[in-house]
């Protein structure tokens, strides 16, 4: 589960990849604890003969290993501890350090490199649908305009877009700005009046989307400024003291930050009617959830999916 997105390391970690290829691909149990839950000590399945990459904390989180095991009956050959849904994963895919991967699924790397993504058969992941969390005393005339922008991000649309902004350098408000034109989406008629602020995490995505939802609130008459914060844990106090009107969120994140022993649920509204109380406690509330769902997600190369006829999770399962 993601609580926290983390920007890209840069080329430390870039170079870190070359000397875990240096020393060898994968942990195993000889390598000592952090190796115990990935190695399966062989079997027959496809995943038996496969090394899986991730972030460190992957053999305990019930996301990952645990709920592979228990949800797929999958066991890798090994587990490699990189880096969480960052550039240690990418490279480490593409120098066939490793076979499987974890990143978010709206990431631009995945399109970049004509990466595989697995499909969640059996709904391991939970929802982190992109939803419009707004302060109770402005949501009034800004619930529509904001569920309009919910309406059209898709995970295809927000993946293309967070590449425009990731790899060819462009900036969020530009982006934000050719999407809602090229989906008809506009303030334009809306009513809004005063002074808002919209919040946005520190990575492209959450920017992209904050931008969308500033655009159509100027449109719609509002005064509008935007603070870029690192994450939501600064972010969400300065929504609840007042100092942040709105912001981009994601329903199981979201949850889990506000109750860390919650079971997050695959299904958004399900997700949605948990987290829902939690936040209108704090004076906010969760408008539409958009069908754009920024998850975990198993990726693979397009050699290792043609190779072993991977197009799904399950498919790690099948025996060779």
């Amino acid at each position: 589960m993601r609580n926290i997105r983390r920007s890209a390391y840069g080329a430390a970690l870039l170079a870190l990849v070359l000397m875990l290829g240096a020393c060898g691909s994968g942990v195993s149990e000889d390598d000592g604890d952090s190796g115990d839950s990935g190695d399966t000590g062989g079997g027959a399945t496809v995943a038996s003969e496969l090394v899986l990459g991730g972030p460190p904390e992957c053999p305990k989180r019930p996301f990952c290993i645990p709920g592979l095991e228990e949800t797929y009956g999958v066991e890798f050959e090994d587990f490699q501890p990189l880096d969480v849904g960052g550039p240690l994963t990418v490279e480490a895919l593409k120098a066939d350090q490793i076979d499987v991967g974890l990143l978010f699924s709206t990431s631009s790397a995945i399109v970049a490199n004509d990466f595989v993504v697995l499909e969640d058969d059996k709904n391991l992941q939970s929802a982190e649908s992109i939803t419009p969390l707004v302060s109770e005393e402005v949501t009034g005339d800004v619930a529509p305009l904001l569920n309009s922008v919910s309406a059209a991000l898709t995970t295809e649309g927000i993946t293309e877009l967070n590449g425009r902004v990731e790899l060819d350098k462009e900036e969020p408000a530009d982006v934000a700005a050719d999407f809602l034109e090229s989906e008809d989406v506009s303030g334009d008629g809306g009513s809004c009046n005063g002074d808002l602020t919209v919040g946005a995490d520190g990575f492209a995505e959450s920017q992209i989307v904050a931008e969308m939802y500033a655009k159509v609130l100027e449109e719609a008459g509002c005064s509008v400024k935007t603070e870029f914060v690192d994450s939501r844990e600064i972010r969400y106090p300065e929504m609840k003291s007042g100092g942040i009107d709105l912001a981009p969120d994601y329903l199981s994140s979201l949850l889990l930050y506000l109750e860390p022993n919650a079971e997050a649920s695959s299904d958004p509204q399900a997700a949605l009617d948990e987290v829902l109380p939690l936040v209108e406690k704090d004076g906010l509330t969760l408008l539409e959830p958009s069908e754009a769902n920024d998850t975990n997600a198993f990726v693979v190369t397009q050699e290792t999916a043609d190779e072993f006829g991977l197009a799904t999770v399950s498919d790690l399962a099948k025996e060779q």
